[in-house]
């Protein structure tokens, strides 16, 4: 990072609140950390929420652009829209983070690593997204090492009929329709959300000037509610998700102009919960069910193939939660069944199916008025592997010298089983466990004016792909030795009354990001700098400018035999936004994406998104 960047960070980050007044810390209530509604202010954990304002205003078109302004996170994306992206939490990949969707698990067992593809994840019906950074396998199981990412759908705030229609154009003949339709009564709440993305796009490998590689997106969301009485209820949601996705083979012969490579998926859940309370006691019947399907159809040297990727995953849980005096104790009890297989063209289909039945017990704790303990402890029995043990202590103290001033630590533990790919390819004579992590955090934070944490992890046994170098053979196994990461992540917030203001920003540093070997991981941005800054005038019109800073990157140029590594970084790119109520109910964003048209690669080879414009016409009812 050049030193005029982090001579601005610093400045920003340290006189900012000199001159702007305190913004309280507001009461947003999340489900991430113990899987029942919690306040954010009781718990220990770091989080981060992006609301649906936030999400409509920047114009983020799925999650995986969304979660790229976070703090600690990191995303490399294999060309434009749809096309596949990998991100890191805190330097550890997406498959130890879990993901979330109105509480059915979306981490597709039958990708190479169990990562959720966020790629495909429009934000159209989305009225939260709760992301936590930090070992949540003492709650949540395997897939959670690095954190969760809780995505919650919007739901009626008023009674009555309601529901809005929107139409979205933009570059590389993009577009966009969504229409939502919504129901709450005194007893019965019900909701349909139905998208319909598609684009063009540019090319999938640089020069995206080459053959277009298109994507389109169907999506469709329902809930349904009951309120049997004032102590019964019953929830039903269901999602699925149908896309297509052209886009250029690495090994194609005819490289950016690949006209042939493209690929299809299918994603369905549906869970249904069943919830009672009584006074102090809460309890949660949940059952949720995921199919996966993928097909992709790739051209190479030898020809045309067709790989297939398909898992279930079925998931039981009886959670039981009882407030008393000075906190809250939570029971949880789990089941799942993860199911799965690939096919490799004409080669024999691999299987792979396991079960994890679990027990979790979570308290939380005010040992003083200013003072909270948060204690998680679970116990996963996997059918092939051994049991495993994982927990969580943290700490969080709100200092009475300074109104507003907290200081909090977290230590914990975590594991990530093999995903179903994994299992069924795995290297020759190799036995895979779980993966183990260790590590803490420690945070100080004054309002949202500054927040500094510094996180340390190290991942034991990492499940990593190997290949014979005389006959390039291969397949997954556990890696021995220790992988290192370690990291400053600092943000703020500062609003200024009077100018209608709000600034922001972020930045983060990974000290260690490193394998069993001590070389660098690739991908992982060394720094990152995010800032916004945000106008609302008195009519209600808001223009806001955000910019997106990404330092020192290593990626490989994929060379035969042998790999060189090739440096992605050092780039910035820079974005503006507008909304207004063009009429009552009508409503006008407009974004503007690389508004300097910045040449730049985040994963090797493939194209990036040029100056850009999109427009979106929201009629709300």
């Amino acid at each position: 990072m050049t030193k005029i960047s982090l001579s601005l960070v610093l400045t920003t980050l340290i006189t900012a609140p000199l001159c702007a007044n305190p913004v309280v810390l507001e009461d947003i209530t999340v489900t991430s950390t113990n899987k029942v509604p919690t306040s954010i202010e009781k718990t220990t954990a770091n989080i981060t929420v992006i609301t649906a304002e936030e999400l409509e205003q920047r114009g983020y078109l799925n999650v995986a652009e969304a979660i790229r302004s976070v703090s600690g996170i990191t995303v490399s994306q294999s060309g434009g829209i749809g096309q596949q992206s990998s991100f890191f939490v805190r330097g550890a990949d997406s498959g130890k983070v879990l993901v979330l969707l109105d509480g059915a698990r979306l981490n597709d067992p039958s990708t190479t690593n169990g990562t959720a593809l966020l790629d495909a994840l429009i934000t159209s019906n989305i009225a939260q997204i709760e992301i936590i950074k930090g070992a949540s396998g003492s709650i949540w199981g395997p897939n959670a090492s690095a954190g969760v990412i809780n995505i919650i759908t919007k739901e009626n705030a008023e009674a009555g009929v309601h529901g809005y229609a929107g139409l979205t154009y933009g570059s590389y003949g993009t577009l966009g329709e969504e229409a939502r339709l919504a129901y709450k009564g005194e007893k019965l709440t019900a909701q349909v959300l139905a998208s319909y993305l598609d684009s063009k796009s540019f090319s999938a490998l640089a020069p995206r000037e080459a053959e277009a590689d298109g994507y389109t997106n169907k999506n469709l969301n329902f809930k349904l509610g009951y309120a049997i009485n004032q102590n019964n209820q019953i929830n039903l949601s269901y999602n699925t998700l149908d896309t297509k996705t052209q886009f250029d083979d690495a090994f194609s012969l005819d490289g950016a102009n690949d006209r042939y490579s493209h690929a299809a998926s299918e994603q369905d859940n549906v869970a249904l919960e069943y919830r009672f309370s009584l006074e102090n006691y809460s309890a949660t019947l949940h059952a949720s069910k995921g199919e996966y399907n993928r097909d992709y159809f790739t051209t190479g040297f030898f020809g045309d193939a067709h790989n297939v990727y398909k898992a279930t995953l079925n998931e039981y849980a009886f959670i039981n939660a009882y407030a008393y005096t000075s906190g809250k104790a939570i029971l949880g009890l789990e089941y799942k069944e993860i199911d799965g297989f690939n096919q490799y063209n004409t080669f024999p289909q691999s299987q792979s199916d396991y079960t994890d039945k679990a027990i979790y017990l979570s308290n939380l704790y005010d040992i003083t008025d200013t003072t909270l303990l948060e204690t998680n402890l679970r116990n996963d029995s996997y059918s092939s592997f051994d049991d495993k043990v994982s927990y969580k202590v943290g700490l969080k103290h709100q200092h009475p010298f300074l109104e507003g001033f907290t200081s909090s630590a977290n230590y914990y533990t975590s594991y990530d089983a093999p995903s179903a790919f994994q299992l069924a390819n795995t290297s020759l004579g190799a036995l895979l466990k779980p993966s183990y992590t260790k590590g803490y955090d420690i945070t100080m934070a004054y309002t949202e004016l500054l927040s500094l944490t510094y996180f340390h992890n190290t991942v034991e046994d990492s499940i990593d792909y190997i290949s014979d170098p005389l006959t390039f053979i291969g397949g997954y196994t556990n890696i021995a030795g220790r992988s290192t990461f370690s990291g400053l992540e600092a943000q703020s917030s500062y609003t200024f009354p009077t100018l209608s203001l709000i600034a922001a920003a972020n930045y983060t540093h990974l000290f260690d990001y490193k394998k069993e070997d001590g070389t660098d991981l690739l991908r992982r941005a060394k720094d990152t700098l995010g800032a916004s800054l945000s106008h609302t005038t008195q009519s209600g019109m808001l223009f806001g400018v955000d910019a997106q800073y990404i330092g020192d990157r290593l990626d490989t140029d994929g060379g035969f035999p042998v790999a060189s590594e090739v440096a992605t970084g050092n780039y910035t790119l820079w974005n503006l936004n507008f909304s207004t109520e063009l009429y009552k109910d009508l409503d006008l964003i407009l974004n503007a994406k690389n508004i300097f048209d910045k040449e730049y690669q985040s994963a090797y080879l493939y194209a990036t998104e040029g100056r850009s414009l999109y427009a979106k016409i929201k009629y709300r009812f």
